[in-house]
């Protein structure tokens, strides 16, 4: 069986142009609708709806190829975040970044949202980061920085929960980091 990747390699040419293609598609489509009807999209990238789903078996492995980039860069962003010496401080800094970026990816708040993932490089990029935030949670925890109980699993929901609050209704929040500190304020201990 073939490794499903968000990023595959050696791609024939065809092969590549249609899923620059769908992927096009489909992040207008997403901006314009909110959704990610695959037989539309294929219709619109003018691929047959056989090839939409060579490339993309199901909607999550659509999703996670669409925010792939973003993830990268979020990962890359919250690496030198958690870096800072101060524990308080990276947490903090960590929080208000992917905050930042879930608010201004729709594809890699879904894909985040959804806490498992179907495309191998997209798995193994969150596992290697997830390390990293246990690291620096358990230095927040040494520093008395947060709350003993705050596992990574509970920050990504509670981001992913802070992005739905951010970005809900028809207006953009007039001030989005009061949110972060609101959650920021809720992980410290008692």
């Amino acid at each position: 069986m073939t490794q499903l990747l968000a990023r595959p390699t050696g791609l024939r040419a065809d092969a590549a142009r249609n899923r620059s293609r769908l992927l096009e598609v489909a992040r207008d489509h997403l901006a314009a609708t909110g959704q990610l009807p695959l037989n539309a999209i294929a219709a619109e990238a003018g691929v047959g709806i056989g090839t939409a789903y060579r490339h993309f078996p199901d909607q999550r492995a659509l999703i996670e190829a669409l925010a792939i980039e973003g993830f990268d860069d979020m990962i890359a962003d919250v690496r030198t975040t958690i870096a800072v010496d101060d524990p308080t401080e990276a947490l903090h800094r960590m929080i208000v970044t992917v905050h930042e970026h879930l608010c201004a990816d729709a594809p890699l708040a879904a894909m985040l949202t959804a806490g498992a993932f179907v495309c191998s490089d997209a798995a193994a990029a969150a596992g290697d980061l997830f390390a990293d935030i246990a690291q620096l949670l358990d230095r927040a925890k040494a520093a008395g920085a947060l709350r003993d109980d705050v596992t990574v699993d509970d920050l990504r929901r509670l981001l992913c929960g802070l992005q739905a609050a951010t970005t809900a209704g028809p207006a953009a929040l007039d001030a989005p980091a009061r949110y972060a500190e609101v959650l920021i304020a809720g992980l410290r201990p008692r």
